[in-house]
């Protein structure tokens, strides 16, 4: 009899399991199965700073200063308007991307780049001017080395990318390159 009790109830725990197995994560307790998840607010939407780096959302073709073709590069808003995802590719097809958010703890835009060298690069920004957004990278242990890359509306059409590097702490500036981001039609 001892037997037949944990048989049996055995079998309505596994009975039970099977069930469970068969019902989707997603059903609820009215037994629906809807996978939409609740709708909130986007914060990102209404944050004015998120919005300062927004002249480089599009679909570009990108040339050096005397128009020699360096590139093209597709930037999209993701997450809800709270970032920016570049997709790069250079001439010679080499691949990239960034991911650019605002961080409203630190007050900084952050950029986040990784090429095919495997070597990601964080970049963070000074103040935004109103209109130019610059980013700066520290490169190594030496605290008078680093980089900075300004983003310039040039008009509706055409933002600049220059890079600059310093090895004495922003006395001197030498160009890494100038790149400049035609709009697609």
């Amino acid at each position: 009899m001892r037997h037949t009790l944990f048989l049996s109830a055995a079998m309505s725990i596994v009975s039970a399991a099977s069930a469970a197995a068969q019902t989707t994560p997603a059903s609820n307790a009215t037994g629906s199965n809807n996978t939409t998840p609740p709708t909130r607010p986007v914060a990102c939407a209404t944050e004015a700073p998120r919005h300062q780096f927004d002249f480089w959302i599009g679909e570009w073709e990108v040339t050096t200063k005397d128009g020699k073709r360096a590139g093209s590069s597709i930037v999209e808003s993701v997450s809800g308007g709270c970032a920016l995802l570049e997709n790069w590719t250079s001439g010679s097809g080499g691949r990239g991307k960034s991911l650019n958010a605002w961080n409203p703890s630190i007050r900084q835009w952050q950029q986040y780049w990784i090429g095919q060298d495997g070597a990601p690069t964080e970049f963070r920004s000074s103040e935004f001017d109103g209109k130019s957004l610059s980013f700066f990278n520290r490169q190594g242990s030496d605290s008078l080395s680093f980089s900075r890359m300004t983003f310039t509306p040039l008009d509706a059409a055409t933002v600049r990318q220059h890079a600059e590097k310093t090895t004495d702490g922003g006395k001197t500036w030498s160009t890494e390159y100038d790149l400049y981001y035609h709009r697609r039609k």
